[in-house]
């Protein structure tokens, strides 16, 4: 079957049209996994908090507080009821277990972030991905999300459309880049398909999935980018993940040109933020990691904690998109500035409780949530410290938005275009900027790694220079290694170390023992100032003169050995399985392997 697609691809124009098409096919499937997915988030959350079933958006918050002013009734008036204050307590521990027990029995890859994960298998696995992965993740972040736990859908969303990606780019026989195209593909069309941004879409796939933008998987990401949001679009009309306020799709948000010395500064101050935000999640899950308990008493305990938040900002339940919208009204009345402070810092907390207790959703809500309510208050103190000489503080907060996307995911140009796009405002990307460049310079300078990359960094896989190493980090010296070195036993005479060093070619000499294993190695250099001396030939052994040797092991990467080759000056490394020598390898020979992978991976 594989052989005939092949011949269909050459057919149809080659394996860039091919990949054209089957992103059109990946971003209509990502599509409609992204509607099932707000359907499925709707459901649990108005069958959870409002006692019966409904496609209405409501949210924990909404059923929570009696009288949660403005957007929650316009959105449901009639939905809204007055819950007993202990429900969150119950509701989101048993989320929180009933996602664990669920993950851990189908595909315990579909835990966590989401994106982390797609991120470790383009980088390890060339985008290979287990389709089960896909509604896993589908069916578990939604009752996460819809019991309360403090989680987005935007991160489950780029590892289900991965997920099918995958499939689809394993089914027509793909491999190597075109399937890590296929991978961005699907990422990009879940973002365009939630927050209905097209553009951002594809700059998420290209800055964080794919690590590059390259003219090879721009064409097949835009277009599944656009399949995306044209399937979503069908579905769930052109509306954003959350409302925009008309007051900032329009009109000069700039009051004066010293404004963008405010912009700077929130930039700087969320740079900042985003750096504890993100070291703050990692050491969170590191430490409950650590607990000597079952992950069904931690999921428990977090999932308490988080409720016991909820009570007392039911707000930061859930997703929290109808709180970023009212941040985005820019209406001290709803939510001042201290209200706003503190629905940051409980959110915070609440997410990363949630992450760290093996909840499954995405950090990508969350930390627009903290960035919105952070900029709504900082604009709100600039109106009390220079009244009337500032824009709205909504400004602010879809400033503060893009800022902190720039600088927790270190993907300011996704976060500009995502904020731009959905504000359809082009008066505000000079404020975008400002503050989301700035966020990220900082953050960038202050810890290198962002939430996406932390958690595979401690696994030791390291994403820096994608295109260039990937494929030297997914070969071992036991593709490139030769048959080992000509070796000299430890017990070898002066004498007849002279004579193989003068007769071979070979620059070093490993020097083994009598059960084979390595115990140095000697060169000419070694023997040089012997070289004068008389009756050293029963004297000297080889054993006495052999100089400690680096060695590398058949399952170290190929490019671990390149760097030892930059730092050490020499020709040939020694390869040593249990101690034992089995084999040789070459500078030479790892260029070779890698040329020889290069042409499999693109031919």
């Amino acid at each position: 079957m594989l052989h005939g697609l092949a011949r269909f691809s050459r057919l149809v124009g080659g394996e860039s049209t091919t990949l054209i098409g089957l992103g059109v096919l990946t971003g209509v499937v990502a599509g409609l996994a992204a509607v099932l997915f707000v359907m499925l988030v709707r459901g649990v959350n108005t069958l959870v908090w409002a006692w019966q079933l409904g496609w209405e958006d409501i949210t924990p918050a909404d059923a929570l507080v009696e009288h949660t002013g403005g957007l929650a009734h316009e959105v449901a008036p009639h939905l809204l009821v007055d819950l007993p204050p202990w429900y969150p307590l119950a509701v989101v521990p048993v989320g929180m277990m009933a996602v664990v027990w669920f993950v851990r029995r189908f595909s315990p890859e579909a835990g966590g972030h989401g994106v982390p994960e797609v991120m470790g298998a383009v980088a390890q696995r060339s985008g290979l991905m287990k389709g089960r992965v896909g509604w896993v993740k589908l069916v578990a972040s939604s009752v996460n999300i819809g019991m309360g736990g403090s989680v987005g859908k935007e991160g489950p969303i780029v590892q289900v459309g991965a997920a099918f990606g995958s499939v689809i780019g394993r089914f027509f026989g793909m491999h190597g880049r075109p399937m890590r195209t296929l991978v961005g593909c699907g990422a990009a069309a879940g973002i365009a398909a939630v927050f209905n941004a097209p553009i951002a879409g594809v700059l998420f796939a290209l800055e964080i999935i794919i690590g590059s933008y390259n003219l090879t998987s721009f064409a097949p990401v835009l277009i599944a980018s656009v399949a995306g949001a044209v399937t979503s679009r069908e579905f769930l009309g052109a509306e954003s993940a959350f409302a925009i306020p008309a007051s900032l799709r329009q009109g000069l948000t700039i009051a004066t040109p010293w404004e963008f010395a405010a912009y700077a500064l929130l930039g700087l101050l969320i740079g900042v933020i985003s750096v504890g935000f993100t070291r703050f999640m990692a050491f969170t899950e590191s430490t409950i990691h650590r607990w000597k308990a079952s992950i069904f008493v931690k999921a428990a305990l977090t999932g308490l904690a988080v409720g016991g938040l909820g009570l007392l900002l039911p707000r930061i339940l859930g997703e929290g998109h109808h709180t970023m919208t009212e941040a985005l009204l820019a209406d001290s009345s709803l939510l001042p500035w201290k209200l706003l402070l503190a629905l940051g810092l409980l959110k915070t907390l609440a997410t990363v409780l949630t992450i760290g207790g093996g909840g499954s959703g995405g950090v990508f809500a969350p930390s627009l949530f903290v960035g919105a309510v952070l900029g709504a208050a900082f604009g709100q103190a600039l109106e009390l410290l220079f009244p009337g000489s500032v824009g709205s503080s909504g400004a602010y907060a879809l400033a503060g938005m893009a800022a902190i996307l720039a600088g927790t995911a270190h993907a300011p140009m996704t976060g500009i275009l995502l904020l731009f796009e959905m504000s359809d405002n082009y008066l505000l990307i000079l404020p975008l900027m400002t503050s989301s460049v700035l966020a990220y310079v900082v953050a960038a300078r202050m810890f290198p790694e962002s939430i996406y990359t932390l958690p595979l960094s401690r696994k030791g896989v390291v994403l820096r220079d994608r295109e260039d190493t990937a494929l030297l980090r997914r070969l071992r010296v036991a593709d490139a290694m030769q048959p080992p070195m000509d070796a000299i036993p430890e017990t070898a005479t002066f004498n007849r170390i002279v004579r193989r060093l003068l007769q071979s070619d070979q620059h070093d000499f490993p020097v083994v023992d009598a059960e084979g294993r390595l115990t140095g190695a000697i060169s000419l250099d070694d023997v040089r100032e012997f070289l004068r001396e008389d009756q050293l030939d029963m004297l000297l052994l080889a054993r006495d003169c052999a100089h400690p040797v680096e060695t590398v092991t058949p399952r170290t990467t190929l490019l671990e050995a390149m760097e030892f080759f930059d730092h050490h000056y020499t020709y040939e490394i020694p390869v040593v399985q249990d101690g034992r020598l089995v084999g040789s390898l070459r500078r030479s020979s790892v260029l070779r392997t890698y040329r020889r992978a290069l042409v499999a991976e693109h031919g």
